[in-house]
């Protein structure tokens, strides 16, 4: 089964993810911070993540450079979540090796057709 990370410190954006992610044949995980994303990246390998720019702690872009400073998951997709969607900030995402950014709010046939793409390949 494909597994699709979500990391968020705001557990409204986590649950929405999870209804959305809940109608594919994946496995969910989900992780509040930099720190604990880095983890469960390295011990579960999840095919997909969506991942907060802005977080306590590491935020999304140190922990995006971090997973892909890692030849090992140089083909998780990573999708960066931001609030911001500054041209500076939209820059570092990409930098930092985010395949795509999701502005929030976003629909969740937005997210849904990601996950078409990157994990049915649709």
């Amino acid at each position: 089964m494909k597994k699709v990370l979500i990391v968020d410190d705001d557990i409204t954006i986590q649950r929405l993810l999870e209804f959305i992610l809940r109608k594919f044949d994946v496995d969910v995980l989900i992780s509040s911070d930099g720190d604990s994303a880095i983890e469960v990246i390295k011990s579960e390998r999840p095919d997909l993540v969506f991942l907060d720019v802005m977080m306590p702690g590491k935020s999304g872009i140190e922990v995006c450079r971090e997973i892909r400073s890692d030849p090992e998951f140089k083909d998780t997709y990573i999708v960066m979540l931001t609030a911001k969607g500054e041209e500076a900030e939209i820059k570092d995402m990409f930098d930092s090796g985010a395949n795509e950014y999701v502005p929030k709010p976003f629909s969740p046939s937005e997210i849904a057709a990601i996950v078409k793409k990157i994990i049915y390949k649709e």
